[in-house]
């Protein structure tokens, strides 16, 4: 029973029954950037709280969510959260829900994380 999964392939099909996801566990998709390939299935996108970046680039890029969507298994991108709202407290994790967090990057991070280690070797 693991707590935190994390994947990161280029998968186009989900790689495990998300019924067999815990309640307690948090599931981190970051491999799939295309709307029609996921790493994650409808059983899991059902039961979790989806939390994404942003719904406009999950809604562009993010398979797990669109096809969630397409299938019926989210009702629309207004069924995610976003991390910004997690944060702020104006969204919450359902109580006794995995959490699926779906990433598609986004060029800020990438930034952060390049000057972090930058100022690291550079100092």
């Amino acid at each position: 029973e693991a707590d935190v999964v994390v994947t990161c392939t280029a998968a186009t099909a989900p790689l495990f029954d998300g019924t067999l996801v815990p309640e307690h566990a948090t599931v981190v998709a970051m491999g799939s950037h295309t709307t029609d390939a996921r790493e994650t299935d409808d059983a899991l996108a059902r039961r979790a709280t989806v939390a994404v970046e942003s719904r406009d680039s999950a809604a562009r890029e993010a398979g797990d969510v669109t096809l969630a969507i397409d299938s019926g298994a989210l009702a629309g991108i207004e069924d995610t959260v976003t991390l910004a709202e997690l944060v702020a407290g104006t969204a919450r994790r359902r109580e006794g829900a995995p959490a699926l967090f779906v990433t598609t990057g986004m060029p800020w991070q990438d930034l952060v994380v390049a000057s972090a280690v930058a100022r690291e070797v550079l100092g």
